[in-house]
């Protein structure tokens, strides 16, 4: 425990160092303020916006997830850069909960975000059940960006590409919402497609748990399959 609270200590000493990485870290805290008072105030000024708060909600709780993602994402780019990677073979600890302590540190995070902004957006509300089995899922979109920008991408304009079309890739399943008829169940192959349905299914009081254990099977098998990837295109290079 000690070893990985001196990671955490290192970890956030770095970010506090880049001023991108901070303003990355506390952005989305300052999203949820802008949303819980920007949005009721748009909304009565254009009425015809308060039609689309919950889906206003579903995708400003990506963006959260997304920040933390990005934030541990650019620390490995960091590590990369500066051919730090191979030192975590000579770690105290495997290379493997190395890793594990990266992506649980940047879901941790996300999952705190989401809970917030789901929870005090003031004007979409959901139980407390629904909001803590949305922040699991929301969070869960963090280490599969970790993942994919970490193995992927092999400088920071590269994770900075990455990301802009991971961020895009994610929101997709928005248009769920839009698009009529059977093509609309194509999104289903984008995680956050079943995060934004059990959003959905929340919203009305509907059972959420078939919705929540689907996304959540998706989420980890996704994770796995990219974990694999990193280990075999990063850790054993």
């Amino acid at each position: 425990m000690k070893k990985i609270l001196k990671f955490i200590q290192v970890d956030l000493q770095q970010i506090f160092r880049d001023r991108a990485l901070t303003s990355f870290l506390f952005a989305p805290f300052v999203l949820i303020i802008a949303f819980r008072y920007g949005v009721p105030w748009l909304g009565d000024i254009f009425p015809v916006l308060k039609d689309y708060y919950p889906l206003i909600v579903m995708f400003s709780s990506v963006q959260t997830s997304i920040m933390f993602g990005f934030v541990v994402s650019f620390i490995i780019l960091d590590e990369k850069d500066e051919n730090m990677i191979q030192v975590i073979r000579v770690l105290p600890i495997t290379p493997a909960v190395f890793v594990f302590y990266r992506l649980a540190f940047a879901t941790i995070f996300s999952i705190l975000g989401a809970f917030a902004m789901i929870s005090f957006n003031g004007f979409v509300s959901v139980s407390i059940v629904d909001s803590i089995l949305l922040s699991i899922q929301y969070g869960l979109i963090a280490p599969f960006i970790v993942l994919i920008v970490g193995t992927f991408a092999n400088n920071k304009i590269e994770g900075m590409a990455y990301f802009k079309g991971i961020d895009l890739f994610l929101s997709l399943p928005i248009l769920y919402f839009f698009i009529h008829g059977w093509t609309k169940h194509i999104l289903a192959i984008v995680p956050a497609y079943w995060t934004f349905r059990l959003f959905e299914k929340s919203l009305i009081n509907f059972d959420t748990i078939l919705f929540f254990f689907l996304g959540l099977a998706i989420y980890i098998a996704l994770i796995f399959i990219f974990f694999i990837q990193f280990k075999k295109r990063v850790l054993d290079k």
